[in-house]
């Protein structure tokens, strides 16, 4: 078996470690030696989570955890993050993006309103929480991936796509949501009111920064 490289960073208020060779494999410690530690058992556990979920993790066999070296970075940059992708690892990670929400949706599948809304301590995320997070964080690295104004904001783009398309499929009977998460009463009219207000106002925001910048803009 050969050796791959395992990358810690500070986090603040512990250590996080990287599997270079293995995209998606990571696990915390309170100190550098233990976010190693957990990495390297967290190896084999992601790979069978992989497979369970059928992708195929045979360029990965090779490599033995224990034989992993251990490098700090800074920012959490990995420098075989840097370099261009060939087709086939564009497909590779797509089939592991797969897997891993496959995984994610069995996990929380079947689990009961209050389930989700129940947080283990007043300081800790509910189920529901860490969901949403996980969705607006994707939205939030997918923005990383553009080269402003050059691809017509693709990204940008693509996410309203993803609203449009959650709302177009929406029945009258599917509507009767109205449901309180974390004290705030919430319905599908105050989703779609928030989602238009919040676009409203940061067109007037970023109307007002080329105005500060002296930039002209032609009338809508």
């Amino acid at each position: 078996m050969s050796g791959g490289t395992i990358y810690v960073r500070d986090a603040h208020d512990g250590w996080v470690a990287d599997v270079a060779e293995l995209p998606g494999c990571m696990a915390r410690g309170a100190t550098k030696d233990e976010a190693a530690a957990n990495v390297r058992r967290a190896f084999r556990d992601y790979l069978a989570l992989l497979e369970k979920y059928g992708v195929s993790t045979e360029h990965w066999k090779d490599l033995d955890p224990a034989t992993f070296a251990v490098k700090e970075t800074t920012a959490g940059e990995i420098p075989e993050d840097f370099r261009p992708m060939e087709e086939h690892e564009i497909r590779d990670f797509l089939h592991q993006m797969e897997g891993s929400r496959a995984a994610l949706l069995a996990l929380v599948r079947g689990l009961s309103a209050d389930e989700l809304e129940r947080q283990p301590t007043p300081s800790t995320w509910s189920v529901r929480q860490a969901l949403e997070h996980l969705m607006t964080t994707q939205a939030s690295y997918l923005s990383k991936l553009e080269k402003w104004p050059e691809n017509d904001f693709g990204t940008l783009q693509a996410v309203h796509r993803v609203a449009f398309q959650r709302f177009s499929i929406l029945e009258p009977e599917d509507t009767n949501v109205d449901h309180t998460i974390q004290g705030r009463r919430w319905s599908t009219r105050r989703v779609m009111r928030r989602l238009l207000e919040h676009e409203y106002e940061h067109m007037q925001h970023i109307k007002e920064i080329l105005a500060a910048l002296g930039s002209q803009r032609p009338p809508e």
